[in-house]
């Protein structure tokens, strides 16, 4: 069996190339015998399958063999008609020609678009394992936010990894999402903090308040003379001209 292989870290991450049934066999048997039967079979496959992202390589995959096994069935008949003189060269190159516009170049259009959709689940295959394996995400919304795949195709996506042994088979995946805690957040910022041992929040140092400067006697006016007067500080006196008293401000 062809398979996919991805490096992830030290693991070697392995799918089969393109996962086919019995089913899928048999359309390519009868795609490379009868194409329009075979087109129609596959047709089948492709829309009751399709929405499942492992499927696509494998669906693309059909049209391409039952395209391929028309062209194929039109040589056949081209070599019976050319042998028994039935058609002349201009008709010959004509129907060449038709035959491969017709047939071959969807052919060579699918056989792309199944390597592309193939690419394209590897490297999703990839994003999964990293975010479950390494990162440590346990949740179908946050998977799903993540690879930008709706919640019932990462669930499908899983299994099928599951099933392949890319992903631990007791694994488990949650409903729903869920965020960090801001608690958490916070101490993981002051765990980030120079000074800070074996993970522990430790506690920010906080600048030396500024000395308070003391206060020192001054000069006030009397409010009722209007004389200057001395005054200490946190007291009060009577003015030495008219006897007010006068405060400290």
């Amino acid at each position: 069996m062809n398979m996919l292989t991805g490096q992830e870290g030290q693991n070697m991450l392995r799918l089969p190339k393109y996962d086919r049934t019995i089913f899928d066999y048999a359309i390519i048997i009868i795609g490379y015998l009868f194409m329009p039967l075979g087109l129609v079979l596959a047709l089948i496959r492709f829309m009751g399958s399709h929405f499942k992202n492992y499927r696509k390589p494998a669906n693309i995959s059909l049209l391409y063999h039952v395209f391929v096994g028309g062209f194929v069935q039109m040589m056949v008949l081209v070599i019976y008609m050319t042998s028994s003189d039935a058609v002349d060269t201009a008709t010959l190159i004509t129907m060449l020609i038709l035959f491969t516009v017709l047939l071959l170049l969807p052919a060579s259009g699918f056989a792309a678009s199944a390597a592309k959709a193939r690419f394209k689940f590897s490297q999703l295959a990839q994003a999964y394992v990293q975010l479950i394996n390494a990162n440590g995400v346990r949740y179908l919304g946050n998977l799903s936010e993540q690879t930008g795949q709706s919640e019932s195709d990462v669930r499908r996506d899983i299994l099928y990894l599951q099933s392949h042994g890319v992903l631990a088979a007791e694994l488990v995946i949650n409903e729903g999402r869920t965020t960090a805690a801001p608690q958490e957040h916070f101490r993981e910022g002051l765990s980030s903090l120079p000074g800070s041992a074996g993970g522990q929040a430790q506690p920010v140092p906080q600048p030396a308040a500024a000395p308070v400067p003391p206060q020192l006697p001054k000069s006030v006016r009397c409010p009722g003379c209007g004389a200057q007067n001395t005054v200490s500080p946190g007291q009060s006196k009577n003015c030495d001209y008219c006897g007010t008293t006068i405060a400290y401000s």
